[in-house]
């Protein structure tokens, strides 16, 4: 098995699908990637058992061949180089040694047999749905960072897709924070079922894509994205969501709209004097603007932060862990945004100030009881 390349390609694909790699597992073979070369194509796939990723990229290839290689020792050497040097391999699929050359530089790896890897299952998709990049890539921007981690809420460790009446909804949520999302498209979408995707897999998804178009096919159990040189294959989560909807208050009616960097940035300024544990800032909503302030009881130190804001309400002071905050507010784009409140011990709703009319947002952070 013998091919040429170039180090900048060659480390863009494996940059991509070594992403899939597992950091940890009881099967070693997972550890490395597959090489498969058929003339001119060389095509690299990554699993981890849920998530299989494949990429396609144009080689110089002299004699095809398949062999699994270890993926961090490839990648690091890779990397080591620039974006131009010639790479050449020239691979003993007999006795699974693969010799790299790059400039004035030998390397000697050992593969393991491509038998050894795990197949990638066939996939077979009943629903299909086409979707600009730039829409999946915001889509995920918005609803990834607020997933659970917490393994014992599986449901919750991936965001929600569903149809709804020509709009694709996707939500998330940990429990502190929430988000719904809704693009509305002028035909129907061809999927039925509700579907959640892995976080892992979403991540991996925005790392690839770059420009163009991406075709999303599912099925029962699988979910398969499409696009440029990448074929990405993942298992879905098959839990009941919560009923998000319900935790979603319908009478928030004291209304604070402020512009969303100043309060992003002092919010991040004041929270430098909260306390580690609870990272608790307090919003003094006044019809003279709102007041950010946060005091560690336990080391000393406190601050406060006037920020200029609309509010035409009864005075209101409400506790937010300042990170929930902060993530939330970074994870929308509007200059300016509405943040909704009925009560200080109830859940606040932020989206932007001017909705568009194409896309509708709503974040929700559960407020923390003040300390008096």
């Amino acid at each position: 098995m013998k091919f040429t390349t170039t180090t900048g390609e060659l480390q863009r694909v494996l940059a991509k699908v070594s992403g899939v790699v597992p950091t940890k597992s009881t099967m070693p073979i997972l550890e490395n990637l597959l090489f498969d070369l058929l003339n001119n194509t060389l095509t690299i796939t990554a699993t981890d058992l849920d998530i299989s990723q494949t990429m396609f990229i144009e080689v110089k290839g002299s004699e095809d061949g398949r062999i699994a290689v270890p993926s961090k020792r490839l990648l690091d050497t890779i990397r080591s180089y620039g974006a131009d040097d010639a790479v050449m391999f020239d691979i003993d699929t007999t006795t699974n040694k693969i010799g790299v050359k790059v400039g004035k530089g030998d390397f000697n790896l050992t593969g393991e047999n491509a038998k050894e890897f795990p197949a990638v299952p066939p996939f077979q998709g009943k629903d299909e749905v086409t979707i600009e990049t730039s829409l999946l890539k915001k889509i995920i921007y918005r609803t990834v960072f607020a997933v659970s981690t917490d393994e014992l809420r599986p449901a919750m460790m991936g965001v929600l897709l569903q149809n709804k009446n020509k709009a694709l909804r996707a939500a998330s949520t940990d429990g502190h924070r929430l988000v719904r999302f809704t693009y509305k498209f002028a035909k129907e979408l061809d999927f039925k079922s509700d579907i959640i995707i892995p976080a892992k897999a979403l991540n991996l998804v925005n790392k690839s894509l770059e420009s163009g178009i991406v075709k999303m096919s599912m099925n029962e159990t699988h979910v398969r994205f499409e696009f440029d040189n990448t074929d990405l294959v993942a298992r879905l989560i098959d839990e009941t969501y919560p009923n998000y909807e319900s935790v979603i208050p319908t009478e928030n009616d004291k209304v604070l709209t402020v512009n969303r960097e100043q309060m992003v940035t002092a919010l991040r300024r004041v929270a430098l004097y909260a306390s580690a544990t609870t990272h608790q800032v307090r919003l003094s909503m006044r019809k003279a603007g709102m007041i950010i302030s946060a005091q560690d009881i336990d080391f000393g130190g406190e601050a406060k932060e006037s920020v200029d804001a609309e509010y035409a309400d009864d005075d209101l002071d409400i506790g937010f862990n300042s990170t929930y905050l902060v993530d939330i507010l970074t994870h929308l784009d509007s200059e300016k945004i509405a943040l909704r409140f009925s009560s200080p011990t109830r859940a606040g709703i932020v989206s932007p100030a001017d909705e568009k009319t194409d896309e509708d947002v709503l974040m929700l952070v559960m407020p923390v009881r003040l300390n008096n």
